[in-house]
């Protein structure tokens, strides 16, 4: 698991864990499901597509505490990424560019950052640095320990849970995508009718499916 290379190697490992997410980003839009990496995106679209999205509580740059479970009614992009993620970096323009469109709609994207997790050590100036080349118009959270475990461990960077109306995953953006692939998705969304008040939607995901925090990656 790239989290856990960059756990263990810290400042220095950063680099390292920079290039091995954009190959694993690369490799994840179109993996066999006979590959370790295949069979670890099955095993999320199981887990987590058409269930209740996991709730938290995040607090962005300003100190404002933003709540998933608030956002229903609208349609919730969380886009999992870190500031040296090279393919972070190329889908940033096009989400931020598709939130200035959509957010009208009824759109919201929270962009989840990982530096506290992936590189602990370097501080906030590659976050700084990120924010000040591509200045995204939607919040930007800090991710704890606790998101992290929620969804996965976050094998992959970046990696995109799309929430619709009703607060369930609809789909999963493994990798990094272009923006049409996105916006498609998001459009879909936007355009579904809302559910009826009182609608329970699927159930939620259950306590046992959890996976083990920090696994070993696949060899």
């Amino acid at each position: 698991m790239i989290a856990a290379v960059a756990r263990r190697l810290g400042v220095a490992g950063v680099v390292a864990a920079a290039l091995l997410a954009g190959a694993t980003a690369a490799r994840a839009q179109g993996p066999g499901l006979g590959s370790p990496r295949g069979a670890l995106r099955e095993q999320f679209v199981q887990r987590y597509v058409g269930k209740k999205a996991p709730d938290f509580t995040l607090t962005d740059l300003k100190g404002q505490d933003h709540h998933l479970a608030a956002l229903k009614g609208k349609v919730v992009l969380l886009n999992f990424w870190y500031s040296s993620c090279v393919p972070c970096r190329r889908e940033t323009p096009d989400l931020s560019a598709i939130y200035r469109v959509h957010a009208k709609d009824g759109l919201e994207i929270l962009g989840i950052n990982l530096d506290d997790l992936l590189m602990p050590t370097a501080g906030h100036s590659p976050l700084k640095v990120f924010l000040d080349e591509f200045k995204p118009p939607y919040p930007i959270l800090m991710a704890d320990e606790n998101v992290f475990d929620l969804y996965g461990g976050i094998p992959v960077q970046p990696i995109s849970f799309l929430i619709d109306r009703d607060g369930s995953v609809a789909r999963l953006f493994w990798g990094a995508f272009p923006g049409a692939t996105f916006e498609k998705g998001i459009v879909a969304m936007l355009d579904a009718p809302a559910p009826p008040p009182g609608h329970p939607g699927p159930p939620p995901t259950t306590p046992n499916s959890k996976p083990a925090p920090h696994a070993k990656p696949p060899a």
